[in-house]
């Protein structure tokens, strides 16, 4: 729902609106799946699992549209077999492992070529559709291209871990090892627009999913009303794409000029590739004769947008009807093009342009193309030398995406949340229960190197290529207040 014109100005709610223009749109997607499920135990000691399943969906080719995975998972509580449940260090131990299968469809509308009806009010970017006249309008092409062989995607994990309760509870250890390969995955690849399309579903291939979680749970001071809990949770995890449909070197993710998000074999998920200097093979950079770096010919690597690992410290402070909790969020690793950055630069408005503009006779570390070191000196932003002699404005209006690489790791404070639960005694007669009173905020603290916006955010949000950041918006904090009365 849109609303256009303002009865009062200033006051920007939908209830404020002139004329409101709605508009309405109906998927639907049918799914009959039928599941099996065996369990199996012995004496409390040993576990047996065995599941399975078949889904048919409608959103995928009528030949493709049935897909069955089982899953099969053990686990032996070693403690209880050794009769040690009451030993004051290790109470309790337990180690599992399972072997299975996820199955996905595809999504919405993915296997033909579709036509919709086109807005008659245009998007206030477009221009209003009348054909064929009098406000009637037509229907107009999707711009997916419609795949009739599309097939579910399958994920086959392997999963080892263990389960340990030390010191009569005060210290828990849960530790998992993973390997996930994922098989026919479903990639909404960007076309070329000249083909009348924009986007193509297909099966991309298949991606190796590998890693490490270990949640680690400590009770460091417990003492009357008065208790400290202490939750740290890391993740460590590599995915390398394996392989890709024959005869396709690449899948784009999502394209600019100077970047592309692409699934590539042997590289990470979503790897960044983009224009970037040339170098010699000891990853110098190679200088013209005018003193600047040399731009290559061909688009390489400039980054992955995937983090190294992980991690979580959630501290909760409980005394009598009191409870304190905050929850630290770290992320090490993972780049981020700032092509914010790129282009404030070329308009003069950036902050490294505006630091540096004044910088002259700088001597870029190199070689030439013959191999001598480079000894020609430039100016960064000097008027006589023209567009061609200004730095950031040399290589474009998105400038070069090897300048505009950072790293995006963080370091923040997720949540901070204090809560009072009244004492109980005051509801031992009559109809209330209980009262809580909660005051709680998210995103109150961050801590990056990065230079752009919070760089958890996304140009394209929730989607399989990350790490854009091109005039994206901000994070949002919040602040919750809750009152919870129990009868």
């Amino acid at each position: 729902t849109n609303g256009l014109e303002l009865t009062k100005q200033g006051f920007f709610h939908i209830s404020n609106a002139i004329n409101i223009e709605s508009n309405e749109t109906i998927a639907r997607r049918r799914l009959f799946g039928v599941f099996g499920d065996v369990k199996l135990g012995w004496r409390n000691i040993a576990y047996l699992n065995f599941t399975g399943r078949n889904d048919w969906s409608s959103t995928l080719p009528r030949q493709n549209n049935s897909f069955f995975y089982p899953t099969v998972s053990a686990g032996l509580e070693f403690t209880e077999l050794l009769g040690i449940t009451d030993h004051p260090v290790l109470s309790y131990g337990k180690i599992r492992a399972s072997y299975g299968q996820v199955g996905n469809d595809a999504g919405l509308y993915l296997t033909e070529n579709y036509f919709q009806q086109a807005a008659v009010d245009g998007d206030n970017l477009l221009p209003a559709n009348d054909f064929p006249g009098f406000g009637t309008n037509a229907f107009e092409r999707s711009l997916v291209l419609g795949n009739a062989d599309l097939k579910a995607e399958k994920t086959t994990t392997f999963e080892i871990g263990t389960d340990l309760k030390l010191f009569k509870g005060r210290l828990n250890l849960d530790f998992t090892y993973y390997k996930a390969t994922t098989t026919d995955l479903i990639v909404e690849a960007q076309v070329s627009a000249a083909s009348g399309f924009t986007i193509a579903p297909v099966n991309a291939g298949e991606i190796l999913n590998e890693g490490i979680e270990t949640v680690l749970g400590l009770t460091p001071y417990k003492k009357g009303d008065f208790r400290w809990d202490l939750d740290l949770n890391f993740t460590k995890a590599k995915n390398i794409v394996t392989a890709l449909p024959e005869g396709i070197d690449q899948i784009p993710l999502a394209t600019f000029s100077a970047l592309s998000s692409l699934i590539v074999a042997g590289e990470p998920y979503g790897v960044l590739v983009g224009t970037a200097y040339k170098r010699n093979d000891a990853g110098q950079l190679i200088i013209g004769a005018d003193g600047w770096p040399l731009v290559n010919t061909e688009q390489i690597k400039v980054g992955d947008p995937n983090p190294d690992w992980i991690g979580g410290l959630r501290n909760t402070f409980t005394y009598k009807g009191w409870t304190l909790t905050g929850l630290l969020d770290v992320r090490k690793g993972g780049d981020i093009w700032n092509g914010t950055k790129g282009v404030l630069d070329y308009l003069g408005v950036g902050g490294e342009s505006g630091r540096d503009r004044e910088v002259t006779g700088y001597i870029y570390e190199g070689v030439t193309e013959s191999g001598e070191p480079n000894t020609v000196a430039v100016d960064f932003a000097n008027p006589a030398n023209g567009t061609g002699g200004i730095k950031w404005r040399r290589n474009g209006f998105l400038g070069l995406a090897e300048d505009n690489i950072e790293d995006g790791g963080w370091v923040r404070l997720r949540e901070l949340a204090v809560q009072y639960r009244l004492p109980q005694k005051w509801f031992a007669h009559g109809t209330l229960q209980g009262v809580n009173i909660a005051v709680s905020g998210r995103n109150l603290w961050l801590k990056t190197d990065y230079s752009g916006v919070d760089p958890e955010t996304n140009l394209r949000g929730d989607s399989n290529d990350t790490g854009w950041d091109y005039f994206n918006l901000p994070n949002t904090r919040s602040y919750t207040f809750s009152l919870n009365l129990k009868f």
